[in-house]
């Protein structure tokens, strides 16, 4: 019965607020307390009644000490200045934020009892969700219809032929979509058949023309630079002869189509530019902010999703009037203070570092890639995938020094 639940608890987290009934009854809400009381009855018996034992490595251990401490010192913050500094937190975020404790939480118990299932049921669900999303993402491309959860369901028509899939932006979107393809594909550089070959060549180009539609600049390079790091010879082989075929075309070829695909890469480059409305320039003083943030905050934090209340008191004009950090980390100091900030950093070196000595170098890309990715999103706390990722990742490292150490 708790792997139905942890199956369905891991497709409520991939539906987000979709498919609800109103902003604040969605899948996870309703799926998640049962999951939790799954879970939690079956460690209890395991551990408890039958007194078996349950491996506890030093990494798994430090995250679970990282996660306690982070809710725990937030919501204190938050109790804190609620109560002695009258300072007014959405009922909706205290909820949401209680909700994403329970769900790290039981994911977190769930790979305690079995990491091995744990990876491979968030393997299947992570399949069957990527390609609804490519499928669904197509769709919106094609007929420029969303979910109502998109901020572009009721968006000017010329707007809208951009995929968000359950997502509201197209930001967070791609982030995800870009880190399901990293934790599905990484490792299929070792398939020799041709079908599976020409497969993968599919779904990568499909990957980039979904993420150029999406306009997610940050995503569409990083996976960039992904392709390089995975296909390094070929890539850089494909790369040369296309550009010798584009100048031999254009040398003798018709001098309108070359001139027309100038012009669409020019537009390209531009599209892919960080300096379109001063977009630099803005997350440059988002990030000077957040920093800023430590002497107000004496270094606690302001509390739950508390990162936009700060930036609007600021009334800084060089923000533009965006109030949401454009960083998880940033978001994180804001929000829960300096120690936890500082702890997801060391949690995360060390989670690098650990997989470095093991030559686990694919995790070490996918780990640098997520935390880039997550500078891309707006707004990331309330991201559910973000949090299984990380914590597949954990158990993955966990997975692997184990083989290591047995061979």
């Amino acid at each position: 019965m708790y792997k139905f639940f942890f199956l369905i608890l891991l497709t409520a987290i991939f539906l987000l607020n979709s498919f609800g009934f109103g902003p604040n009854i969605y899948p996870l809400r309703l799926v998640l307390p049962f999951s939790a009381l799954v879970v939690g009855l079956l460690f209890f018996q395991k551990v408890i009644i039958e007194q078996k034992k349950v491996t506890l490595s030093p990494l798994l251990l430090v995250t679970g000490l990282f996660f306690a401490y982070m809710f725990l010192h937030t919501f204190l913050v938050t109790g804190y200045r609620a109560f002695f500094l009258d300072v007014n937190y959405a009922t909706a975020d205290v909820l949401n934020y209680a909700l994403l404790a329970v769900l790290v939480m039981t994911i977190f118990f769930y790979a305690l009892l079995d990491r091995a299932k744990m990876l491979r049921f968030s393997y299947g669900v992570v399949r069957f969700f990527y390609v609804s999303y490519a499928l669904f993402a197509v769709y919106e491309i094609a007929t420029g219809n969303h979910l109502p959860s998109s901020n572009l369901y009721d968006a000017p028509s010329w707007m809208r032929y951009v995929p968000t899939a359950v997502y509201f932006n197209s930001n967070d979107f791609a982030a995800i979509f870009t880190l399901m393809f990293l934790f599905l594909f990484t490792d299929f550089q070792s398939s020799r058949k041709l079908y599976a070959r020409l497969g993968m060549a599919a779904c990568i180009i499909l990957h980039i023309f979904i993420l150029y539609k999406s306009q997610s600049r940050l995503s569409f390079l990083l996976f960039g630079g992904f392709l390089l790091y995975q296909y390094p010879k070929r890539l850089s082989a494909l790369l040369f002869l296309s550009f010798l075929l584009f100048f031999f075309i254009g040398w003798f070829g018709e001098t309108s189509w070359y001139m027309q695909t100038l012009d669409s890469l020019a537009k390209l480059k531009q599209d892919l530019s960080f300096e379109e409305r001063n977009s630099t320039v803005v997350r440059l003083y988002l990030y000077k902010h957040a920093l800023l943030s430590v002497v107000p905050s004496s270094g606690m934090g302001f509390g739950i999703n508390a990162s936009a209340n700060y930036y609007q008191s600021i009334m800084d004009p060089n923000l533009f009037h965006i109030t949401n950090p454009h960083s998880y980390i940033f978001e994180l100091l804001i929000n829960s203070g300096v120690v936890v900030t500082l702890f997801y950093l060391f949690l995360n070196g060390y989670l690098m570092v650990k997989n470095w000595m093991l030559h686990n170098y694919n995790l070490v890309i996918q780990l640098i890639i997520y935390n880039l990715l997550l500078f891309s999103s707006s707004s990331s706390l309330f991201l559910w995938p973000i949090y299984l990722f990380f914590l597949i990742y954990i158990v993955a490292t966990v997975e692997h020094e184990e083989k290591e150490i047995k061979n």
